[in-house]
């Protein structure tokens, strides 16, 4: 008899509940290199800019994922002030994703169970 190899992937099961964590992780990490990518060659940000903004961003998450909700449109709609501001809106905006996904990715992680 055939033994089933043990090290094959199963997709079915890498999307269950119990790596949802993992999978925000994955789609946060995704989008904050595209986001940095196309602020280079779209909007002309220098890539080094481009990537503290990610971090501060990131940064911010993590310092304010306890906060209420309503705290949080506050910190985009300063966000989009900041963009309004140095004549970065789209650029801001995407900042404010990044913002958005780790929120929701730190949610997620603290609230698995």
């Amino acid at each position: 008899m055939e033994e089933k190899n043990k090290s094959t992937f199963n997709l079915k099961a890498f999307f269950s509940k119990e790596n949802l964590p993992l999978i925000c992780l994955i789609i946060l990490g995704v989008y904050a290199i595209v986001s940095i990518v196309v602020s280079y060659i779209a909007f002309g940000i220098n890539p080094v800019i481009a990537c503290v903004m990610v971090v501060l961003e990131a940064a911010l998450a993590a310092c304010l994922n306890r906060i209420p909700l309503w705290i949080h449109g506050l910190v985009f709609i300063a966000q989009i002030v900041c963009g309004i501001m140095a004549s970065q809106v789209p650029f801001m905006v995407f900042m404010v994703f990044v913002y958005v996904f780790g929120i929701a990715f730190l949610n997620i992680w603290a609230n698995k169970k």
